[in-house]
């Protein structure tokens, strides 16, 4: 297939591009297929991050905007009833040039993977199959950010959540197939455009690097990763942590706690009355955490999060206790690839339990970790995406009753 990707490929420095879900999809869709990178920048310095992105992906259509002019027009476009987000975003500069590519080259599909990038797919040839990623769905950060900020900030973020649900919801509609990071997002989607197919991708796990047998630490841990996105979530894992602490303390006393996010601590926030706890957040990498004496606790609850609480952890090879629903969920083995447990005690029990026998704590972090490389990888996940995008492109083209377009040889440099 020739595919060309919009998306948000020179995010924030807080949100390194590799670790990006549009970045790992993109990574496996080019070993087999035409791809190419339509994205906007606003960063001065771009030279090493662009280069890096031509030498791995090779067909790149981009365009620079000035941070601070494109700032000051997207507070006019906001007082005016537009969008400061596709405002930000918007350069004609790049609306030129992919006008230009869709002349000079048979796309099969449009791949949108950021709201920033509908207005340039809305532009284009509505016969080419159009699929839209809307991960969590953009606007509802806005939102989120409206529930938890000032009077005149709320009334900012809610004015802007808005006008770009607005956008997200023309997208939604033209869409052949909308994707989605979870089934909450899904229900979002659907009532923007009900009706309309949404399928559910989640995003995969990053299973490439050293297992945690291997990192040192002698220091025993408990790792709770978590989000702290709902203010309950904070407050819960902090109970949590006061249920369990004196129990695995008097077993294994030397036991270091610590609760980290990528999310900032809530206001007003405090670990009051748990003695030893220690916070690290926001945090962009948990992984220097995870070390071959190291045990993730992951309870459920508001500060829960599947992906950071018990997948990543497994994937460095570090054993998980959790609850069983979640294992039920994964479809792990109970006592082998990771423990579970329903009462706050035997959470604790199993707690200690990994953090006295090492031999159990190096199996069972093994054995979770080749669950997540089978089932949860990035590559499993990026084969259905390349699925779909494959059956979108041959029922539009049985629908239009012609084959697919072969794709053009990929250029290298």
């Amino acid at each position: 297939m020739n595919i060309l990707m919009l998306g948000r490929w020179l995010p924030p420095p807080r949100r390194p591009v590799r670790g990006t879900r549009e970045y790992q999809f993109g990574r496996y869709l080019v070993r087999t297929h035409r791809l190419t990178l339509g994205f906007i920048t606003d960063n001065p310095d771009t030279a090493g991050t662009i280069s890096a992105l031509r030498g791995e992906f090779g067909d790149l259509e981009f365009a620079s905007v000035p941070r601070g002019w494109k700032s000051l027009v997207s507070a006019v476009r906001l007082a005016s009833g537009e969008s400061c987000t596709l405002s930000y975003f918007r350069s004609e500069a790049l609306r030129t040039r992919l006008a230009d590519r869709m002349r000079g080259t048979s796309y099969d599909i449009v791949y949108v993977s950021s709201s920033t990038m509908i207005q340039y797919a809305l532009d284009m040839d509505p016969r080419i199959p159009l699929v839209v990623d809307f991960g969590e769905v953009d606007s509802e950060w806005w939102a989120h950010q409206a529930a938890r900020g000032t009077y005149g900030a709320s009334r900012f973020f809610r004015t802007e959540a808005a006008r770009l649900r607005a956008a997200e919801t023309t997208a939604a509609r033209r869409a052949v197939r909308r994707l989605v990071e979870t089934p909450e997002a899904a229900l979002i989607v659907h009532s923007l455009a009900p009706g309309g197919p949404t399928v559910v991708i989640p995003n995969g796990v990053d299973s490439d690097g050293i297992g945690a047998a291997a990192r040192p630490g002698k220091v025993p841990t408990v790792i709770f990763s978590v989000s702290l996105r709902k203010e309950a979530g904070f407050k819960e894992i902090i109970d949590f942590c006061r249920a369990i602490i004196p129990t695995v303390r008097a077993r294994v006393p030397s036991t270091r706690f610590v609760i980290t996010s990528r999310d900032p601590v809530p206001p007003d926030a405090t670990a009051d009355g748990v003695d030893g706890v220690e916070i690290v957040a926001p945090s962009i990498d948990v992984r220097p955490l995870f070390h071959r004496h190291a045990v993730a606790a992951a309870p459920s609850g508001p500060a829960f999060d599947i992906r950071v609480s018990v997948l990543e952890p497994m994937a460095a090879g570090v054993p998980v206790v959790t609850t069983s629903p979640i294992g039920n969920d994964l479809r792990a083995r109970a006592g082998q690839d990771l423990h579970v447990s329903d009462s706050r005690l035997e959470f604790a029990r199993h707690v200690v339990e990994l953090l006295e026998n090492d031999g159990l704590r190096e199996k069972m972090g093994a054995q979770g970790r080749d669950l997540v490389q089978r089932d949860f990888s990035w590559d499993v996940v990026g084969a259905r995406l390349d699925e779909l995008l494959a059956g979108v492109v041959k029922g539009c083209a049985a629908q239009n009753g012609s084959g697919p377009r072969p794709a053009p040889a990929r250029r290298e440099g």
